[in-house]
């Protein structure tokens, strides 16, 4: 869940500043190249299942690339990236803007919802999806997000967090 007022995230930063593990900067290539191997397989992927998992790793790994890039650290929690990115203002306004307006051309409505809000709720939703993807039976699945439109989410999501 995104953090809402400044006081949750902090809150929420201060408690997941245990999970923040310290690495060296330089690293964030290797980050990179995860996402973007993750992303090519997940592309691949004949199984919409693997397809959306192997999509929203990308996306995590590329998270953790701006912050290894710009903090110094990573960390295995998905909330606290999410918070880290959110607290610190890493990511640029233009890019949050560029990524909205991707969104809505996506029919997302997220007309009325400021860019740092949609980036990062877009985020949460395709961890959803992912996770109905990969822990429930596909007769109990309410898939919003086809794993097609994850990888293509994902990939210019991706793109322009590249460019950080």
């Amino acid at each position: 869940m995104v953090p809402k007022t400044k006081e949750a995230l902090e809150r929420s930063y201060r408690r997941c500043e245990k999970a923040f593990v310290k690495i060296d900067k330089s690293l964030y290539k290797e980050y990179q190249q995860m996402a973007y191997d993750d992303l090519d397989s997940a592309a691949r992927e004949e199984s919409p299942r693997w397809a959306a998992t192997k999509a929203y790793q990308a996306l995590f790994l590329m998270c953790n690339a701006v912050l290894v890039k710009k903090l110094g650290f990573y960390s295995k929690d998905h909330n606290c990236i999410i918070t880290a990115l959110l607290f610190n203002e890493i990511i640029p306004e233009e890019t949050l803007k560029s990524i909205h307006e991707m969104l809505e051309k996506k029919d997302k409505l997220f007309a009325e919802i400021p860019p740092k809000e949609s980036f990062f709720e877009e985020i949460a939703n395709i961890r959803i999806a992912r996770n109905n993807y990969l822990y429930l039976p596909k007769t109990l699945r309410n898939i919003k997000l086809p794993a097609e439109m994850i990888i293509e989410e994902v990939r210019e999501i991706i793109r322009l967090l590249g460019e950080l």
